[in-house]
């Protein structure tokens, strides 16, 4: 039996009625998140492409880079398709600069001659500034729909804590937590669908450059960083999907309420999944990011978070009815 708290407050979120959700709940939830996105497309301290990143091609776990690169999906598809084919040399990264896979070019010639597509894959003449200028628009919104769902799956994990600090219950299921996890999901999807987009090339398509997310083109597990990453940000999105799959009333009664519960903690696998997620693109290889910072604070939070409510549950008498 759980403790409850002799509060005649409600706990947080859990009126059910679909107007007041909407109102309450999903209304502020998408006006701060389209702020925030905003704010991550066009303020230059949320550039991604101002922060060196790691090399994530050559091994298990990611190395800081001697050229000091930009940032990015893109980057990471331009030496990833360097390394599949090494007699493709042009491939571009987010800052819009040409990264080689061996021998460098005259600055004359790379002038004088048409840029190649970004993707690496296609070597026909294309516009080098409207194609960067979408390669890096796509780059931003990648990096930004991903922290965003950093920062909502945070918030899930803290209603909790939150409830307990306020001296109210913390019920099995909160319908704002359900509210918060599916602006999680819905940005989890819309991170991986424009990752994906961002490694479309014209001669493969997107189903081609997906599954080069996970296999090498002999069809073995991509075991780099880049591999890794890629697979756990495919658990997190599986979890993902299964928590919203079974976020319903329905669903509560046919588990009860001890199965689902248990289910829905599995929210703590998906949090470790997206970190190691985050460690394998080379987060921490950029420490003066603002995401990197928010990553870590979301961690630290968390932690602090459900230690503190811990302390507090355990405080409370139980009663048993």
């Amino acid at each position: 039996m759980n403790p409850v708290v002799g509060s005649s407050i409600p706990p947080l979120g859990t009126d059910g009625d679909q107007r007041r959700r909407l109102l309450f709940h999903h209304l502020p939830l998408a006006l701060a998140t389209a702020l925030l996105l905003f704010a991550f497309m066009t303020v230059s301290l949320f550039d991604a492409r101002a922060y060196g990143h790691g090399d994530i091609m050559s091994a298990a776990f990611p190395k800081a880079r001697v050229d000091g690169g930009a940032v990015g999906h893109g980057a990471v598809r331009a030496e990833h398709d360097g390394e599949r084919s090494r007699s493709r040399p042009h491939g571009s990264d987010h800052a819009g600069r040409t990264s080689h896979s061996g021998h460098g070019q005259p600055s004359e010639r790379r002038a004088a001659e048409p840029e190649l597509t970004v993707h690496g894959s296609n070597t026909e003449p294309r516009d080098q500034r409207a194609d960067s200028s979408l390669s890096r628009r796509v780059q931003r919104f990648t990096v930004a729909t991903g922290y965003l769902a950093v920062g909502l799956l945070a918030l899930t994990l803290l209603l909790g804590p939150a409830n307990l600090l306020l001296r109210r219950r913390n019920p099995i299921s909160s319908y704002l937590r359900r509210d918060v996890g599916i602006w999680t999901t819905i940005f989890s999807i819309v991170h991986v669908i424009a990752a994906v987009l961002m490694h479309v090339s014209h001669g493969s398509g997107a189903i081609s450059s997906a599954v080069h997310f996970f296999v090498a083109e002999d069809g073995r597990p991509l075991t780099n960083s880049f591999g890794i990453g890629n697979w756990t940000g495919l658990g997190a999105l599986l979890i993902a999907l299964g928590l919203l799959a079974t976020s319903s009333d329905v669903t509560l009664r046919k588990l009860k309420a001890a199965r689902w519960k248990g289910f829905q903690r599995s929210t703590y696998a998906l949090l470790a999944l997206v970190v190691l997620h985050a460690f394998f693109y080379g987060a921490l290889l950029r420490l003066a990011s603002p995401f990197t910072l928010l990553l870590v604070l979301s961690v630290v939070s968390i932690f602090v978070g459900q230690a503190v409510g811990i302390c507090l549950w355990r405080s409370i008498p139980v009663r048993r009815f």
